[in-house]
């Protein structure tokens, strides 16, 4: 999709220039001004649309690559989470993700203000911090309930994590997790007021990607994390 979106865009940006380039040679070039403005124009009716189509084309495709970025920063910034027991430094975090130590600190300190974490310091004398897991599990009593075998000879399994609803969407939200998770209302309810938390675990992909579609669908904010 992205490929095809490239090409598009530059297809629309080249048409679009080459229309708005003979416009602005008409306007140097011809002497006549009745001859000259119906020229200009039309070169701008067919420039501008196209020129602007493959703009927002462009446009798209950054906000698209911003967006998977962000995910996928969450995704490793839950997944480490979960592997260090909620303990996380910036160097661990910039080793996984690639950022520079800098960058590293300041999105776990944005974190840390989000789920309320803790900074502490370790016997060498290094920070860390030190997130409260009980925020993003789930009640023991559901835990059973909303995990399924990993696929037979893959291993591979992945979680679910709402990490927020709309207020004005909460209604839509404990529906659609009664429908995930074959709960009750209130247990469905109890899961979406704990927002930020696991909705599934040690699921499928295709599970998981399921839950993702239905619940961003109503305008709720999805991860999905591999174990």
């Amino acid at each position: 999709m992205k490929l095809i979106k490239k090409v598009f865009a530059a297809l629309f940006l080249s048409l679009g220039f080459v229309f708005l380039l003979a416009a602005t040679i008409v306007v140097i070039d011809t002497e006549d001004p009745k001859e000259r403005n119906s020229t200009v124009a039309g070169c701008l009716i067919f420039g501008i649309p196209p020129t602007a189509l493959g703009i927002w084309l462009i446009r798209s495709l950054q906000i698209q690559s911003q967006q998977e970025q962000r995910d996928c920063l969450r995704s490793t910034f839950f997944k480490l989470l979960k592997q260090g027991d909620g303990r996380l430094t910036p160097l661990r975090f910039a080793m996984e993700t690639g950022l520079d130590g800098t960058l590293a600190k300041a999105y776990l300190d944005e974190r840390a203000k989000e789920f309320n974490a803790r900074f502490e310091v370790d016997e060498d004398g290094d920070l860390f911090y030190q997130f409260d897991m009980g925020i993003a599990c789930l009640p023991a009593s559901l835990e059973a309930r909303l995990s399924e075998p990993a696929i037979a000879g893959s291993g591979v399994t992945f979680d679910v994590v709402l990490e927020s609803v709309p207020n004005h969407r909460k209604i839509d939200a404990i529906q659609v997790v009664g429908e995930l998770t074959h709960l009750g209302l209130k247990d469905a309810k109890d899961l979406v007021e704990a927002t930020p938390t696991r909705l599934r675990e040690r699921v499928s992909e295709a599970t998981a990607q399921e839950c993702k579609r239905k619940l961003e669908a109503i305008g709720a904010t999805v991860m999905v994390i591999e174990n």
